[in-house]
């Protein structure tokens, strides 16, 4: 009976805990394979993929002088497809509680002129409020460093592209009570999720995927499960086929055939992570489709 012996998982947390280096995140909290596989599921749903997109602005929006050219750099970047990243807080490093972009789906930019500490732009007191989507940015308000739990946010987006809140629209649903800019704020550091009631009579659900008791994304630990299910299916179909596998592809006689042992280890081919049998020199036929952070969102 074929012996199969999977060192896939510790290899793919090697593979990700290194990509989370190179962009120079900080990794020391990460002490377990799961810890880090979270770790790259939720910087993979809090950063931004580098690729063009088209800006669409409210029909209220207006720029401070003090950030003018900040923004025009800042939309220049958009434009030409470039890292969007550096624009974030630097908090992302450490991957802390953004309450604003897991509730709402909203994240918040700096519109400095020029790079402060390594790889992010110089903070500003006003910031730039967006809702960035694959081939969209929708460019709700600038505001000074307020209004992280406004409504008025959600009631501007409703205005100008109510398309992006219909899919969270509650039906015949209605809070108890109505939510504070406060409230709000308590209950996403208590990793609470509230149905926000906006002028339209109308309920909506967390834009942005909502918060966990943890503190973190739903969104990315729904990502972690989708992987983890896709992972536990790979692994389901080498152990069940490894040695047809083998036979159908190494002749007997192959130095590296072993038709009862396999020990498989994940690798990186650029946006691939392919499953390799190290006895038997041989890469499985199915992959994971995950993009390397650095390539993907680099600062």
């Amino acid at each position: 009976m074929a012996k199969v012996i999977f060192k896939t998982k510790p290899s793919l947390a090697k593979i990700f805990k290194k990509e989370i280096n190179e962009l120079g995140f900080d990794v020391s909290s990460l002490n377990t394979d799961e810890d880090i596989i979270h770790a790259y599921c939720s910087y993979s749903y809090r950063l931004i993929e580098k690729r063009p997109r088209i800006i669409h602005k409210a029909g209220t929006f207006a720029c401070p002088d003090e950030v003018k050219k900040g923004l025009e750099w800042f939309e220049e970047k958009i434009r030409n497809g470039e890292s969007l990243n550096p624009h974030l807080n630097s908090a992302t490093k450490k991957d802390k509680l953004d309450g604003l972009l897991y509730d709402w789906g909203i994240h918040h930019f700096h519109l400095g002129e020029e790079y402060a500490a390594p790889g992010f732009v110089k903070r500003t007191g006003y910031v730039l409020f967006a809702i960035v989507k694959p081939d969209d940015v929708f460019f709700i308000d600038i505001r000074d460093h307020v209004g992280w739990s406004d409504k008025t946010l959600l009631e501007i987006v409703h205005r100008n592209w109510p398309h992006l809140l219909s899919p969270f629209r509650m039906e015949g649903v209605r809070p108890k009570y109505n939510a504070s800019e406060k409230d709000i704020a308590d209950f996403r550091k208590s990793g609470i999720n509230t149905i926000i009631e906006l002028s339209d009579s109308n309920s909506y659900i967390s834009m942005g995927g909502g918060i966990t008791a943890a503190g973190t994304s739903m969104e990315a630990v729904g990502n972690y499960i989708k992987l983890m299910r896709e992972f536990s299916h790979i692994e389901d179909e080498i152990r069940a086929n490894a040695g047809k596998q083998v036979e159908n592809v190494m002749p007997k006689g192959h130095p590296f055939r072993d038709k009862n042992t396999f020990v498989f280890m994940c690798k990186r081919e650029k946006d691939l992570i392919r499953f390799y049998d190290v006895v038997n020199n041989k890469y499985w036929q199915n992959c994971l489709k995950l993009k390397a952070l650095k390539s993907g969102f680099e600062l």
